[in-house]
């Protein structure tokens, strides 16, 4: 049996740390990253609610394929669209999602400090000046929480509120959910 824990939540929400953190408690598993995958199909991204749509059936096409040959598997991505995550439900029996749920201000603050890398560096920073002045950035698209919001769902497994727990204890609460369902030993 192999199963699937789908972190969701803002950008600089916690979710990347998180999943590092579980799957330091968790034998064999794989964390499939977003924006692993978007950088794979789509060199240069830009962010568009069509190009989502498409990498998202990427990713859940893939996380499917894994599973379906054996693999334990963290999904890393943000998620925005409830639809996304009822579709990987759907498709995949064993399933928890996990909504990371942080205020914007701190998702601001930490995503402020992320290195240049698979996603631009300060995304909030630069879509709230295009916000307030119309200046654009290069290779930025609609930011989640600023121009497109985040569908939060209720009925999540697991609720973790990053800005008042750390990650270590974020992923043990993810870990006891996976022992309660025997998951995990």
């Amino acid at each position: 049996m192999s199963w699937t824990v789908w972190i969701t939540g803002l950008p600089g929400s916690g979710k990347s740390t998180i999943a590092r953190e579980l799957a330091k408690k968790v034998k064999k598993i794989q964390i499939l990253r977003l924006d692993e995958i978007r950088r794979q199909i789509i060199p240069e991204p830009k962010y568009t609610q069509a190009e989502r749509e498409y990498v998202y059936k990427a990713l859940i096409e893939e996380a499917v394929k894994r599973v379906s040959v054996g693999n334990n598997l963290i999904i890393d991505a943000t998620a925005h669209k409830k639809a996304w995550r009822d579709l990987a439900r759907n498709l995949m029996k064993d399933l928890i999602e996990v909504y990371v749920k942080c205020d914007l201000e701190t998702c601001i603050k930490r995503e402020s400090r992320r290195p240049e890398g698979l996603v631009m560096a300060e995304i909030y920073k630069k879509a709230l000046d295009r916000k307030e002045t119309g200046r654009e950035y290069e290779g930025l698209g609609e930011v989640v929480g600023i121009d497109v919001p985040y569908e939060e769902n209720k009925a999540a497994e697991i609720i973790i509120e990053s800005d008042k727990i750390p990650p270590a204890e974020a992923a043990g609460i993810i870990f006891d959910q996976l022992k309660k369902k025997g998951w995990v030993k």
